[in-house]
């Protein structure tokens, strides 16, 4: 019973995840102004806001225009529900800092998909949340944010002395930055590591079945490190001691 709360709680959570994405890269008030379908503005009711189970009544489109909904509602919600359950599971269904840590990790990889940017102010509340969740020293803190900022900052700078682009963007140092207070120096190290990985992967698969141009086309990179920084936390991931 309680592992099916934790699912709605993160379903619910997903949506609203959704909804302070699109806003806030739209320069919207995600608090005071209501939901509404943005084909053609009506303002839905709770009962069209049920997380997973009104959209799949609804078929994917809005009750009032039936105009398609984006699929990605639905997904972000599913997978949020399925993130609260591995969290519950790996690391104790109280583990409420950490639910709300991998929300924000899942909030700034959409924002940067949408926009390609990432929103300093969510990187202060992460960093506000990372304090409260961490157990390292203040020493520990910094040096794995010095690690953080270098990592990304070495290889940003080599990017463009090589190729004369920009490899990532200055948001990407600083969210891999913010990282470094809740993870150990060498954590920190395998989530960027692990995020050039799991990008490459990505960028592979995207250029042999899509064709994918060479550096043409841009990708956003912070959802590769909000993924790497996820599978570091629930696994505990230390490499030595």
């Amino acid at each position: 019973m309680l592992y099916i709360f934790i699912a709605l709680m993160g379903a619910s959570i997903g949506s609203f995840i959704n909804v302070v994405s699109v806003r806030l890269n739209n320069g919207e008030n995600f608090i005071s102004t209501r939901s509404h379908c943005p084909s053609c503005g009506h303002i839905l009711h709770f009962w069209d806001l049920i997380p997973i189970f009104s959209y799949l009544y609804l078929r994917g489109c809005c009750r009032y225009c039936h105009h398609k909904i984006g699929g990605r509602y639905y997904f972000i919600e599913v997978f949020v529900s399925l993130l609260f359950i591995l969290v519950a599971l790996l690391k104790g269904p109280l583990d409420i800092l950490g639910f709300f840590f991998c929300s924000f990790l899942v909030l700034i990889a959409l924002m940067d998909i949408d926009s390609y940017e990432v929103d300093l102010r969510v990187l202060l509340l992460l960093l506000l949340f990372e304090i409260l969740l961490s157990s390292q020293t203040w020493e520990e803190r910094l040096f794995s944010m010095i690690i953080g900022f270098l990592f990304y900052g070495v290889i940003k700078s080599l990017g463009h002395f090589i190729w004369k682009e920009e490899a990532f963007g200055m948001g990407d140092v600083y969210f891999l930055t913010t990282l470094g207070i809740i993870f150990s120096p060498i954590q920190i190290t395998f989530v960027g590591l692990l995020s050039f990985v799991c990008g490459g992967v990505f960028c592979c698969f995207l250029h042999f079945f899509f064709r994918l141009k060479e550096r043409s086309d841009k990708i956003p990179f912070t959802p590769f490190i909000s993924m790497s920084a996820i599978i570091t936390y629930l696994f505990s991931i230390q490499w030595i001691g």
